[in-house]
């Protein structure tokens, strides 16, 4: 009679082999959600703090339009326009991170007003990278 040891050896290595790759694709997926949770958290906290930053805008363009001067810390400019002697505001209010939403509007003599934009741009600061070192054709 015959004994099969050989067989079991390579069952145990299959069983060894298909092991490591549920711990290696377990990791990876337990890695992957824990970034995922990561981004929307900031992503929860940038969209806040865009509906702050609007919210407070609209407070402004709302204190403006009455004719009041608006409480706040966020520079406001004034123009007069004299084409149609109309008074144009501008403003940035603060938007999380590195973003600011800007805002133009215009005040018209009848108490109406239109704005003229209202858009998000990036408020950080840029830096050159001159690190990259260009050949300039001398050998």
């Amino acid at each position: 009679m015959r004994r099969g040891g050989s067989v079991s050896g390579a069952v145990s290595l299959v069983m060894i082999f298909c092991v490591l790759c549920l711990v290696v694709f377990s990791t990876l997926t337990y890695v992957t959600a824990d970034r995922e949770r990561q981004l929307a958290e900031l992503g929860a906290e940038r969209a806040a703090a865009y509906y702050a930053a609007d919210a407070e805008a609209t407070r402004i363009v709302a204190t403006l339009a009455r004719g009041e001067e608006p409480v706040t810390d966020v520079e406001i400019t004034q123009e007069m326009n004299w084409e149609d002697d109309s008074v144009l505001y501008s403003f940035r209010v603060p938007a999380g991170g590195e973003q600011e939403l800007s805002v133009r509007m215009r005040l018209n003599l009848d108490g109406t007003y239109d704005i003229l934009s209202w858009s998000t741009a990036y408020a950080g600061d840029w830096e050159t990278n001159d690190s990259i070192d260009i050949w300039d054709g001398d050998f």
